[in-house]
């Protein structure tokens, strides 16, 4: 199974946001799309979920034949529910999804049983992103978006999520893309790297073919591929 993105065009009002981006993303593996504040990610995230129409171009999942893309997306935020406990909450969606997928493991490694019974609102930034984060897979969707998922997480959740991660796509042939901009000691989960800059897919390739193809010195890493692609300084997320 793949996502295709033909020629996905998006402006408003005068403004074009996305200019003929062409994507291709494989099951079984986790991408990466790397991009500062204002490249257009959430203008391209909006599109594959189906919530933003596009100008020109058109978004599928293939295997034999064009499908329409159902996925999941983890936003940075989660305020939905506030007088709802998390466990309720994550109660909540599993009786709106008909097959949902509850995760022990992941249900373990964010902790969420420490803090099923606090209110969303009580819920601090690193709970917040950890009901995200695990409604994001419960969900069962072939396509899961995650929007800055290590941010807020402790080292330890990180370490743990990211080996999840890697684990879970090709165990469950899921299609995820990662928006991040904490891409430091995580080059060995993304299996491909996309850089969107000016809402233009600079490169999209293998990790590893990216790294080589642009490597200068021995310890060259993501942000330095970034700058190597853009001229421009990858913006740590704050």
């Amino acid at each position: 199974m793949n996502l295709i993105l033909e020629n996905i065009s998006k402006s408003f009002k005068d403004q074009s946001v996305l200019k003929s981006v062409n994507l291709k993303l494989s099951s079984s593996g986790c991408h990466l799309l790397l991009g500062e504040n204002g490249s257009g990610k959430t203008t391209l995230t909006k599109i594959i979920d189906g919530e933003l129409s596009v100008d020109s171009g058109q978004v599928y999942l293939t295997n034999d034949e064009k499908n329409k893309v159902d996925c999941a997306i983890q936003y940075q935020d989660f305020n939905a529910f506030p007088y709802l406990k998390i466990k309720e909450v994550i109660e909540l969606f599993k009786k709106m999804t008909k097959q949902y997928d509850f995760n022990q493991n992941l249900y373990d490694l964010l902790e969420l049983k420490k803090f099923e019974k606090t209110l969303i609102k009580n819920s601090s930034g690193g709970m917040k992103k950890a009901v995200s984060i695990f409604i994001s897979v419960l969900l069962n969707k072939p396509i899961i978006i995650l929007d800055e998922p290590f941010a807020d997480l402790d080292l330890k959740k990180k370490k743990d999520l990211r080996v999840f991660l890697a684990d879970y796509s090709k165990e469950k042939e899921k299609i995820i893309l990662i928006i991040s901009h904490e891409v430091n000691e995580f080059e060995e989960l993304f299996d491909t790297i996309s850089i969107l800059d000016e809402g233009i897919i600079k490169e999209s390739d293998y990790s590893e073919k990216l790294l080589n193809k642009y490597k200068i010195t021995s310890r060259f890493s993501i942000e330095d591929l970034f700058y190597a692609v853009t001229g421009k300084r990858l913006v740590l997320y704050k």
